[in-house]
């Protein structure tokens, strides 16, 4: 039981089923576009020079990014990250050299831009010369602190040997006596036991 269609409704069922074919095809290039356009390329675009600019060199661009971190990982160099916002840094740094900027006006961007934690080494002013402080005070009294244990060792030693052998010959003294002791006292207690 089909029913014939009146010709009006025939042209009308025909012109609905072309706009939802051509919406579907329109949405399914408009998909596969944005899927291909997603789609991290292999090969970085060539950059763009301007005229009398020349590209800055792969030397140059390394060197700004090893003194910057990224700014989500935890003291990640920016050279060796490979997160989306990293890429976007790198592609920014590339620029900006190629626009005439220098490295330290690039870092003083990023760095007004994600704070002074972006930077790969610390500055040697402010509060920081008081860490480097504590750091160098440690090491300096760690020093001074074996030095004294090694020289106090050193002393004890000499004055068990002049105890045992009775001489007052001891290293400070300059005398070689307490050496010729010393292998007597260990010839002695090998032969003791």
């Amino acid at each position: 039981m089909i029913r014939a269609l009146r010709p009006a409704a025939a042209s009308r069922a025909v012109s609905r089923a072309a706009a939802v074919l051509a919406v579907a095809a329109l949405s399914l290039a408009l998909v596969t576009s944005e899927a291909h356009a997603q789609t991290p390329s292999t090969t970085p675009p060539a950059p763009t020079t301007a005229p009398g600019r020349p590209t800055p060199s792969d030397a140059q661009v390394l060197a700004v990014e090893q003194q910057l971190l990224c700014p989500i990982c935890t003291n990640e160099r920016l050279d060796v990250c490979s997160n989306a916002i990293c890429n976007d840094m790198k592609r920014v740094i590339r620029e900006r050299l190629q626009a005439g900027s220098t490295p330290d006006d690039i870092i003083l961007y990023f760095e007004t831009r994600f704070g002074p934690k972006v930077r790969a080494e610390l500055p040697r002013e402010g509060f920081n010369l008081v860490l480097f402080g504590w750091v160098g005070g440690a090491l300096v009294l760690t020093a001074l602190a074996g030095g004294y244990a090694l020289y106090g060792m050193r002393r004890d030693t000499a004055r068990r040997v002049a105890r045992a052998t009775g001489t007052t010959s001891s290293p400070a003294a300059g005398g070689d006596g307490w050496v010729d002791a010393l292998v007597d006292e260990a010839d002695d207690g090998r032969g003791s036991r």
